[in-house]
């Protein structure tokens, strides 16, 4: 997906793309360009699209550095958080660490390109309190029964709230300069070239079947207290499933990897009956991938997802105690 999204961007006009496997190499990779431009491959960069979940250290945590931490070449880095977290209790977060845009996965590439042109365009002020630093908050100024806050010069403390505004630098802007707009015809051909990814995917997607299906077998080889971290690596590997899926045509992956997403997402159940409940959906995915069921998939698409709905609801009834599964699979499968 790193890749792919590289590729898209460069179609789309981006000069250069740098690629870090995750926030810590990243941040290694920002300290090394004062020190050794040569091995940093740069000697600074303009805009950060970082996904969320990535060990050891993740996306909201290297968007705190970029914001907030002494040794970051740029505060007002422009940030897009990529993520298949698109709750809004997710895109909030995002939001109150700094965050410029949230990308949700899977995206298109008429997304990928509508966040940079927002960035491109964002003129809003960067605000600074003891708990946040990063670009005002409002989206755009609507009206209130009390404007309850005061405008400053930029770089003006407000004495009594203790807030500092900033006007942000061109930086982005002004390199771009009159660089022609990306056209819709450009998009297109860009959208079809990352279709013809679809048999890569569909070999990803039965190794990442593989996966599911040796965590299954090895969460049964063990009592329900010692499956926990089993159940983990499931999480993680259906949350990567239900942000891929979409991307590539295939947007029953991703409706039963987020559903796979959600049973297995802090839940205390590990009993047989849940573990049977995840080989349905692996078997569902397995349908889905050997039937080629692309798009909505027509009425078996939805004989699919409603097979694996009925499937939940029969789960949930006969559970003593719903508060053993996540709130996300209860309120979806309602």
């Amino acid at each position: 997906m790193r890749g792919l999204l590289s590729s898209v961007l460069t179609q789309l006009g981006v000069g250069r793309v740098l690629r870090s496997s995750d926030g810590a190499e990243a941040i290694r990779r920002i300290k090394q360009m004062k020190l050794d431009p040569v091995g940093a491959g740069a000697t600074e960069i303009d805009l950060i699209l970082s996904d969320w979940i990535m060990e050891p250290v993740d996306g909201a945590t290297f968007l705190r550095w970029i914001r907030r931490h002494k040794d970051s070449p740029d505060r007002f880095m422009p940030f897009i958080m990529v993520s298949a977290y698109s709750e809004w209790r997710r895109v909030q977060t995002a939001r109150n660490l700094g965050v410029n845009e949230f990308l949700a996965k899977p995206f298109s590439v008429a997304a990928v390109h509508e966040h940079l042109t927002s960035v491109l365009h964002d003129r809003r002020q960067y605000i600074r309190t003891d708990n946040f630093f990063g670009p005002d908050r409002r989206r755009s100024i609507q009206r209130v029964p009390e404007n309850r806050r005061t405008q400053h010069e930029s770089g003006v403390d407000s004495p009594d709230k203790k807030i500092r505004f900033y006007d942000p630098p061109r930086g982005i802007r002004s390199k771009i300069g009159g660089a022609a707009p990306v056209d819709l015809a450009t998009i297109e051909r860009i959208q079809r070239e990352l279709d013809e990814w679809n048999d890569d995917f569909v070999k990803w997607t039965h190794e990442y079947i593989g996966r599911l299906s040796q965590c299954l077998v090895a969460a049964r080889g063990k009592p329900a207290n010692g499956r926990r971290k089993d159940f983990e690596r499931i999480n993680r590997i259906s949350h990567e499933l239900r942000g891929q899926g979409g991307v590539f045509g295939y947007p029953l992956v991703s409706a039963v990897a987020k559903s796979l997403f959600e049973l297995t997402k802090d839940t205390l159940d590990r009993s047989d009956e849940c573990l049977s409940l995840i080989q349905n959906h692996i078997e569902t995915l397995q349908i889905v991938l050997r039937d080629e069921v692309r798009g909505d998939g027509g009425n078996v698409g939805l004989e699919l997802l409603k097979a694996m709905r009925l499937a939940n609801a029969k789960f949930l009834k006969e559970q003593d105690n719903l508060a053993l599964v996540s709130r996300e699979f209860l309120r979806s499968n309602r």
